[in-house]
């Protein structure tokens, strides 16, 4: 069951990013250089956050989501993908060419939490979603390395519990080595 759910969100992926590819010019909606868009982080602000994946672990608990996103782990992702062979280039008016690769994070990377805050933030900023919305959606975590001097953090929010839209898959990348914000892109399904 576990694998079956994993499979189908990663071919659920795959077709939004194909989607994306098939009709956009751009990979994100809004897009960054490393340092242009720089969240600062207060005390207070992250102890709402920390509140707030604890209250999100709590509330997904069972939902199928978490169940198969744990089971897709950093690890897990960059095994699949060395097993996917070569990966074609795309052409982006934003970020240029780029050939998605996933990867796994380096000592000079913030952490996943610390990413998983910035992209809450961002998420906040620029799609209008507030901490209670944010309550409602599992981060999908991913490391994508398709410029290795400047590695992404990317944070897939997805709807665990039928209260919010579950046919939107927001993205918020944040770039490993500063921490600043690389883009964001909500894809809706075509169709």
């Amino acid at each position: 069951m576990k694998k079956t759910l994993l499979r189908w969100i990663a071919v659920l992926l795959l077709l939004c990013l194909s989607c994306t590819w098939a009709g956009a010019k751009t990979l994100y909606d809004q897009y960054w250089q490393p340092g242009e868009y720089v969240l600062e982080t207060i005390d207070e602000r992250r102890a709402q956050h920390e509140a707030l994946w604890q209250r999100v672990q709590e509330l997904a608990e069972g939902s199928p989501i978490k169940e198969a996103n744990e089971a897709n782990t950093l690890e897990c992702q960059y095994k699949q993908y060395l097993q996917l062979g070569e990966v074609p280039e795309r052409i982006y008016a934003d970020v240029g060419a780029y050939t998605w690769a996933v990867g796994l994070p380096d000592d000079q990377s913030i952490g996943r939490e610390e990413a998983y805050m910035l992209a809450c933030v961002a998420a906040e900023t620029c799609f209008r979603l507030t901490m209670d919305n944010l309550s409602h959606y599992w981060p999908m975590f991913s490391y994508i390395t398709a410029d290795p001097q400047n590695p992404v953090w990317e944070i897939s929010f997805l709807c665990y519990d039928g209260t919010a839209d579950e046919n939107v898959l927001r993205t918020v990348g944040v770039y490993a080595h500063d921490g600043s914000i690389c883009g964001v892109r909500c894809t809706k399904p075509v169709g």
